[in-house]
């Protein structure tokens, strides 16, 4: 459960991401990326920080669906790569790619280990209902 919790975060924050680093560009390019090299920095940002929440996205999708618990620590490795990447209105969201990420490890690593993503109940060891027989 928390595995996909941590992805669904990571998905919602890359797509904020997407949208921001459509912003960055859009200013970019409005204002005149030939005449002043700080606005061709924007832009050079703006198609990193596209790609990279692309990406993001798209590994964020995978560890949804995947059963290996690498996944979400592939994810929260590339939020991380998207922070030292990313102009200052991306960097939240490819932290909060991160943290999703990492929760989704450690969902998945929780799951994989006790055999469920659901923790038992103490009291029922088996699993049964106790109102059958």
């Amino acid at each position: 459960m928390l595995h996909r919790i941590g992805a669904i975060l990571a998905i919602l924050a890359a797509l904020w991401a997407l949208i921001a680093s459509g912003i960055a560009l859009y200013l970019g390019t409005d204002v005149g990326a030939v005449e002043n090299p700080t606005e061709q920095t924007v832009v050079g940002l703006g198609w990193w920080e596209f790609g990279i929440a692309l990406v993001a996205a798209a590994i964020g999708v995978f560890t949804f669906f995947s059963k290996s618990r690498y996944a979400g620590l592939v994810l929260a490795i590339v939020g991380v790569i998207g922070i030292f990447i990313s102009s200052s209105a991306n960097m939240a969201f490819m932290a909060t790619v991160a943290v999703g990420g990492f929760m989704a490890f450690m969902g998945r690593r929780h799951a994989q280990r006790h055999g469920s993503e659901l923790p038992r109940d103490p009291s029922n060891p088996r699993g049964k209902s106790r109102f059958t027989k």
